[in-house]
């Protein structure tokens, strides 16, 4: 039996309620451990002043009911936009300007530095942060077509 059997999520209007144990509900906050590298690895559960509870390895350690209820927090609280196509980049005195379509309709943001706000995850996935704390996705650079990897490659 792993920890997280014994407990619970659940939602009462905006907020996520945790019991474990069978003792009463909790309202807590879940947050990916590592939001940009692991994104799906290790959530943290933190209490209302933003303490850690406790650190689940995985969501699959939940039950399914209480997995859909920690996805959908997640989900609310990390909202990353991929990025399908890249129609344009500049560089404008060392900040870079994107003009790009996403799965959520076409995007312009701005980044100040690359070496700090673009991610690799992998050789050929990344996260971009934007100036506003935004985050786009990449999920394969190889996988754009080719004027999108130019225009990539030309900002990076």
């Amino acid at each position: 039996m792993s920890p997280a059997d014994s407990i619970i999520f659940t939602r009462k209007g905006d907020r996520v309620l945790m019991t474990r144990d069978g003792a009463g509900e909790t309202p807590v906050t879940l947050a990916w451990a590592r939001p940009v590298s692991s994104i799906g690895r290790e959530v943290a559960v933190l209490d209302e002043k933003g303490h850690e509870l406790l650190m689940l390895d995985s969501l699959d350690e939940l039950e399914p009911a209480s997995r859909a209820v920690a996805a959908e927090e997640l989900g609310r609280r990390y909202l990353v936009a991929v990025i399908t196509r890249v129609v344009r980049t500049r560089s404008h005195y060392g900040e870079r300007y994107w003009d790009v379509e996403t799965d959520r309709g076409p995007r312009s943001f701005v980044i100040k530095s690359p070496a700090v706000h673009i991610h690799w995850i992998s050789d050929d996935r990344l996260v971009i942060k934007d100036t506003f704390g935004n985050r786009f996705e990449i999920p394969s650079l190889r996988r754009l077509d080719p004027a999108s990897r130019a225009e990539v490659e030309r900002i990076l």
